[in-house]
């Protein structure tokens, strides 16, 4: 997806000079911005910062209490393209963990000529 500065300012609800600044990485971006972000050009949070989760220890309840606040700022339509996207993703992980489960189970096999439950 093409999109100019202004359209993308436009999208986000913010000026030009901030996603100018936000692409010149003079600007933090937020949290909610990341996820804005990557609700307009459809893509997942870690597609717009690779280490968007790292930015919150997941073992702790009150992340995931922040997570929804976070999600809850956006705009209704905002928010289902994002829980879609990650529904998305989390079935092409399931099934790459899926299938490293069984290449490991068929070289177990094959490599100690038993089987392996």
């Amino acid at each position: 997806m093409s999109m100019t500065q202004e359209e993308l300012a436009n999208a986000l609800g913010i000026s030009q000079s901030a996603v100018s600044q936000m692409l010149s990485c003079t600007m933090f971006i937020s949290t909610e911005m990341v996820m804005k972000i990557a609700v307009v050009f459809g893509q997942s949070p870690t597609t717009i910062d690779p280490a968007y989760f790292k930015r919150f220890d997941m073992n702790r309840s009150d992340m995931i209490g922040f997570l929804t606040l976070e999600l809850m700022k956006l705009k209704p339509a905002e928010r289902e393209r994002l829980l879609k996207e990650t529904k998305k993703l989390s079935k092409t992980e399931s099934t790459k963990t899926g299938q490293q489960k069984k290449l490991r189970k068929s070289w177990y096999e094959k490599t100690s000529g038993g089987s392996h439950t």
